[in-house]
Parts: C-alpha cells; sequence; structure tokens
C-alpha cells in the first residue's frame, strides 16, 4: 500500500528519456557508419575508374586512405558500441524490469551510505547498509542495499526507520517513517 509519504526512486518519464537517449545513440551511430561506407564508395569508385597505367602514388594515397578510414571506423565503432550504447542499452532494461516488476517490502533501520561502487546488471550501483530484523534468525541482521548513481542519494540519517521497496536489493521506494539516533547502540560505528 503507497503512503503519502512515499518517494518513488524511478518512473516511466526516467525510462522515455533512457529510451531517448538510447535512440538518439543508436541514430549517431548509424549515421556515422552511412557516412564510413559513402567515403569508402566513393573511393572504390575513383579506384575502379583509374585506368590501368595511372601512377602508384595516387593508389597508394587511395589505399592509405582506405585504411586509415577504415582503422579509425572500426575502433571508434567498438568503442562505442560496447561501452557507451551497451551501458544505456542495459540501464533501460533495467528501469523497465524495475518498472513492471513487482517489488519486496520490508523495514528497516538505516546506518550509512557506503562508498564503493558496485555493477549489477550492467548498472553502476552505491550501497547503503542497513540494519533488519531477520525472524528466521532471531536477530538483527546488516543488510546492503543499492542505489542507483545517477540518482540523488536519498535524505536518510544514522538511526532512520524506513519503509523500503526494493527489487533485486535496488531501492526503489522509501517511507522515512522515524528519525531517531542510534549513535548509543552497538550497531553504531
Amino acid at each position: 500500500m503507497e503512503t503519502m509519504t512515499e518517494r518513488k526512486i524511478y518512473s516511466e518519464a526516467d525510462l522515455a528519456a533512457a529510451k531517448a537517449q538510447k535512440k538518439r545513440m543508436l541514430i549517431v551511430f548509424l549515421s556515422a557508419t552511412f557516412v564510413y561506407v559513402a567515403v569508402s564508395a566513393v573511393i572504390l569508385v575513383f579506384h575502379i575508374l583509374e585506368p590501368f597505367d595511372a601512377p602508384a602514388p595516387k593508389r597508394t594515397v587511395r589505399l592509405v586512405a582506405e585504411c586509415v578510414i577504415s582503422a579509425v571506423y572500426i575502433t571508434l565503432a567498438f568503442v562505442f558500441i560496447s561501452i557507451r550504447y551497451a551501458r544505456v542499452r542495459r540501464y533501460c532494461k533495467f528501469l523497465s524490469s524495475v518498472l513492471v516488476r513487482v517489488p519486496t517490502e520490508g523495514i528497516a533501520s538505516f546506518m550509512r551510505f557506503n562508498s564503493d561502487v558496485t555493477v549489477k546488471e550492467g548498472v553502476d550501483f552505491k550501497s547503503m547498509t542497513l540494519v533488519e530484523w531477520s525472524d528466521k534468525q532471531n536477530d538483527y541482521l546488516e543488510r546492503y542495499v543499492y542505489l542507483d548513481l545517477e540518482k540523488p542519494l536519498p535524505p536518510f540519517k544514522a538511526g532512520d526507520e524506513v519503509r523500503l521497496k526494493t527489487y533485486a536489493n535496488v531501492l526503489v521506494a522509501y517511507d522515512i517513517l522515524n528519525r531517531t539516533d542510534l549513535t548509543d547502540t552497538p550497531f553504531s560505528e
């Protein structure tokens, strides 16, 4: 059940923006590919139309130009597709699954934000440490929940009691229930 103070991290607008970015990147890549193919075709046509007894330096210049253009295109295409486009595509996939799937709910006490960066499903996340009661083990346990680096950190303070909604251990929504201070407990550092 959604409360009035629940703050959702992700929305349909985030997914639409990510898909628009993915589409723009694909258009840029396809435009660069079209330019590469057009330049290569022009060089090929000049090579075919050239008389057989043309001077060797002209043929060498065209061959070197084609090799340089091909090397630059292949290098940039590999970097662009394997790094930038792949990350945006994974982020779109992640957002799609977050918005469709049912999140897991729980109540925990916030301890701290961790400085390490974790990659999960191809997306970069920061983590936070929470203390949560485990009915199974009859004890308090530390839980690590991931926060998207693209989004601002939630305004949690040590000791805040928080209702969480997570999907695959990634924070999807939260609600601060009680603002308390945990400095006098065994959980404080």
